[in-house]
């Protein structure tokens, strides 16, 4: 019997056929993964780079995926899941699922109509997005854009009139919370973006504000831009300041210590974001989902901890969930969907992400958000702990 089987380029020119790593994907994605390999052809590859990259080595970035693999189920049985509820709150918020859209800087090189799009699709799936202060499109074009809850991501500039102004803005145009960025004194090395001399096309949000123009010749000049903006003086007082300047609830993301979790309640946040960038600053820090447990201890329910980094799968949501987190954000995912199906393609990594959740659930015994708990996981550490 001959089978004839029509791959893709990669097959053919090797002249071998290998199911697992063929990119010829027949009709829609069925998993948010494929969409990853959708954006790849879509994109230039500067763009692709970009959204796609972490720094260095790239360890954290693999590793952000690959220790949610780790983490295993002890469901349970003969419950009834005959109704699953998605729901859940963030700072007083229902929202259809526990999945917020995480902060991503210009997605105008993903899709024409960059941020708008994406809010669009957070809105028809009834979440939560979270607005790069790096976005393509302005504050203000994305409140007008659709009726939605959002919060604003803030990067503090040199200039901390810039970082008023642009609080200022957001909370006049009805963005919910301040999600204050912590690890970016300087920007990381992303060496894909050094390769490629990355350049920064207009940031519409700070424009005339800062400057985007550089002069670097030896590499990416969206590194050059950061080291000229970027406050690296930003400090613990400094969320005082912040609290001084508006009555919107702050969040902080880019916690990964217990320690620092600590000095985050006292100085008075509204909640925390476990988050290593996307494994985009510091290599060789651990996976998000790996120190999640640590910081939601050390916060002793006081404020809510939320997680993002390498969520890919329904699953992944889950564990987050059992560990402590009150809710995940996703964000090359949503870049991903927006670059390979635009709006359509942003609301389907969502509502995979919501179907796979809801099948976790219920295979899980767990009728509702709030029945996940943490004796339906199981770490590593707690694997090796058994065998001893």
């Amino acid at each position: 019997m001959h089978f004839s089987f029509s791959g893709c380029s990669d097959c053919k020119n090797s002249g071998t056929f290998n199911l697992s790593s063929c990119r010829i994907m027949e009709g829609e994605p069925v998993n948010v993964n494929e969409f990853q390999e959708l954006a790849r052809q879509a994109l230039p590859k500067m763009y692709y780079d970009y959204f796609s990259g972490g720094a260095e080595d790239q360890y954290t970035l693999k590793e952000n995926v690959e220790a949610f693999r780790r983490i295993t189920f002890r469901p349970r049985i003969l419950v009834d899941v005959s109704r699953i509820n998605l729901s859940a709150t963030v700072l007083g918020y229902k929202i259809s699922a526990p999945i917020m859209v995480a902060p991503s800087a210009m997605h105008k090189l993903a899709h024409p109509e960059g941020e708008i799009t994406t809010a669009r699709a957070a809105a028809a799936s009834n979440t939560i997005m979270v607005l790069s202060s790096m976005s393509s499109c302005t504050i203000e074009e994305v409140a007008s854009s659709c009726n939605a809850i959002r919060f604003f991501q803030l990067y503090v500039y040199k200039n901390r009139d810039v970082a008023a102004q642009l609080v200022q803005r957001a909370e006049r145009n009805g963005y919910k919370a301040i999600v204050l960025t912590v690890d970016t004194p300087m920007l990381g090395r992303r060496e894909a973006d050094i390769k490629n001399k990355m350049i920064v096309p207009p940031i519409k949000n700070i424009e005339g504000l800062v400057s985007t123009e550089v002069e670097n010749d030896e590499g990416s000049i969206l590194e050059g831009f950061a080291k000229g903006a970027l406050d690296a003086s930003l400090c613990w007082r400094d969320i005082g300041w912040l609290r001084s300047i508006t009555n919107l609830p702050i969040l902080i993301k880019g916690v990964l210590t217990r320690e620092d979790a600590i000095k985050a309640t006292e100085v008075g946040v509204a909640g925390i974001v476990v988050s290593n960038h996307g494994a985009r600053q510091l290599d060789y820090t651990p996976a998000t989902i790996a120190v999640l447990e640590e910081v939601v201890h050390a916060v002793g329910g006081k404020v809510p901890v939320f997680l993002d980094g390498g969520v890919r799968r329904g699953t992944d949501v889950f564990k987050a969930l059992a560990l402590g987190a009150q809710a995940v954000l996703i964000g090359r995912p949503v870049v991903y969907g927006l670059a390979a199906k635009g709006e359509y393609g942003v609301r389907k990594v969502i509502q995979m992400l919501k179907d796979e959740l809801e099948l976790t659930m219920a295979l899980s015994g767990c009728p509702s958000v709030k029945d996940i708990t943490r004796s339906h996981v199981r770490t590593e550490h707690e694997k090796i702990h058994s065998m001893l």
